[in-house]
C-alpha cells in the first residue's frame, strides 16, 4: 500500500505574502491647478490695485491742474480790473490837471474818489499820482493876501476899507491880519469879525459893527 498522497492534493500556503511590498505601486498624481489658480488670482488683484491707483493719481492731477488754472484766471481778472480802475482815475486826474497844478476843489474831489476805493493797492497808486500835483491859489486870494500883508498902514489910514470883504488863502492869514489891524477896525466902530469859506479854498474876512 502506497502512503504517499498524490501531488494534486498537495497545497502550499505562503502566509508571508501580505508582508511583502507590492512591486507595483501607483504613483500619486500631483495636482498643479490649485497653485496656478492662486497665482492667476493674485496677479489679477495686483493689476486691479495698480489700475485703481493710476486712475486716482490721474484724477488728483487733473483736479490740481484745474484748480491752478482757475486761480491763475482769477488773479489775471483781478489784475485787469485793478488796472482799469486806475486808468479811469488817471484819466480824470489828467483832465483836471493844468500846467502840473490842481485847484483845491479839484484835488478835494479826486481825494474823495481815492478814499472810496476798496482795493488798497489801487488806492496807493492813485494817492501817489495825486500827491505829485501842486495846488494852485486863486488869483483873487493871492492878490488879496499880498495886498493885506504889504499895506497894513494903508488900511489903517482908510477906515472905510473895513467895510469890504477881504479874501485870504487860509484861516490863519485872515486871523493874523484881523489881529494886526484890531485897533484900527475897533476905532472905526467895528466890534468883531467873521471868517467864512467860499468853497474854493479861499476864506473871506468881514468886520461886524
Amino acid at each position: 500500500m502506497n502512503n504517499q498522497e498524490p501531488k494534486s492534493r498537495v497545497q502550499r500556503y505562503n502566509f508571508n505574502a501580505d508582508d511583502q511590498p507590492s512591486s507595483r505601486r501607483r504613483r500619486r498624481q500631483r495636482r498643479w491647478w490649485p497653485w496656478v489658480l492662486t497665482v492667476v488670482t493674485l496677479t489679477i488683484a495686483v493689476l486691479l490695485v495698480l489700475v485703481i491707483n493710476t486712475r486716482k493719481s490721474s484724477s488728483s492731477s487733473d483736479t490740481a491742474t484745474a484748480s491752478s488754472v482757475e486761480s491763475s484766471l482769477t488773479a489775471k481778472s483781478s489784475s485787469t480790473s485793478e488796472q482799469s480802475v486806475y486808468e479811469s482815475f488817471e484819466a480824470k486826474y489828467r483832465q483836471a490837471l493844468t500846467n502840473g497844478t490842481l485847484t483845491a476843489a479839484q484835488k478835494q474831489k479826486l481825494q474823495a474818489i481815492i478814499n472810496n476805493e476798496d482795493n488798497s493797492a489801487t488806492q496807493a497808486r492813485e494817492q501817489k499820482l495825486l500827491d505829485q500835483a501842486e495846488v494852485t491859489k486863486s488869483s483873487t486870494a493871492t492878490s488879496s493876501s499880498n495886498t493885506s500883508q504889504s499895506s497894513t498902514t494903508k488900511e489903517s489910514s482908510n477906515p472905510t476899507s473895513f467895510g469890504t470883504t477881504h479874501t485870504f488863502s487860509s484861516v490863519n492869514d485872515a486871523q493874523n491880519w484881523a489881529q494886526a489891524s484890531k485897533s484900527q477896525w475897533l476905532q472905526a466902530g467895528y466890534s468883531t469879525y467873521t471868517i467864512t469859506s467860499d468853497g474854493q479854498g479861499n476864506y473871506n474876512l468881514q468886520f461886524v459893527r
